[in-house]
């Protein structure tokens, strides 16, 4: 009868074990599992869908008081440089070709230099040379720069663009060609450097300074576009 009695007893205990440990419980941590998968799911979708919705509204081509067209370009030490990037800060984009004349020109008269160190610390300057010469390689702008390290003052990125992908998104037509782009990501001003084709003015109109003051006082950039002169891009042949 004892035996019995523990033999009784014994089970209820195993039974009481074995509640403890139920179905709901013990399937508890999988489903908490799977309800963390799906957020995370979730999560990378939405931030897909974000990115996507963000580069649907850029524009394919460059148009004065929207965002400016987004891209990225390595530089001649192949470190990488998207616009984006460089949101909350103004950007100034320097089509560059190096034995163009118009380019050497305003190289010896230190005209972007100038600008730079004008402007740097009133408005978070970051200014960005896009070399879309089809045969340029990092090499030429390396050695360029090691030529003409005396006549420049400012040290500044040269994307490298042979493709032409980035030249043709933003219609850029010659060498110099310039683009002003706002903190927001707005571009304010293309065209010319300034209205002195020949170089032959003692002051000539610069109208990316222009641009620059008008921005940080407020006002509306006016001209917003001039007429680009210099070398024609050298786009490769199709």
């Amino acid at each position: 009868m004892k035996n019995w009695k523990l033999i009784v007893i014994a089970a209820l205990t195993i039974g009481l074990a074995t509640a403890c440990d139920s179905p709901e419980e013990a399937e508890a941590e999988p489903a908490e599992e799977t309800a963390e998968l799906e957020v995370e799911e979730e999560a990378e979708e939405t931030e897909e869908e974000g990115a996507t919705a963000e580069a649907d509204e850029y524009p394919t081509e460059p148009i004065v008081g929207e965002l400016a067209p987004n891209f990225t370009l390595v530089d001649e030490n192949g470190e990488s440089h998207t616009l984006s990037d460089y949101r909350g800060q103004t950007v100034v984009l320097e089509w560059f070709n190096i034995p163009c004349p118009y380019v050497v020109r305003h190289y010896e008269a230190q005209t972007f230099s100038n600008l730079i160190e004008e402007f740097h610390d009133e408005t978070e300057l970051t200014w960005l040379a896009i070399d879309t010469t089809w045969d340029n390689t990092p090499e030429d702008t390396l050695e360029w720069k090691a030529e003409t390290a005396e006549i420049r003052d400012h040290d500044y990125p040269v994307l490298q663009d042979p493709s032409g992908e980035v030249g043709r998104l933003y219609n850029a037509r010659t060498t110099p060609h310039m683009f002003v782009i706002d903190e927001d990501g707005i571009l304010q001003y293309m065209g010319g450097i300034d209205d002195d084709k020949r170089g032959r003015e003692d002051e000539p109109t610069n109208y990316v300074h222009g641009a620059l003051t008008s921005m940080i006082a407020g006002e509306e950039v006016d001209p917003s576009e001039a007429e680009p002169y210099g070398c024609t891009v050298k786009y490769e042949e199709s």
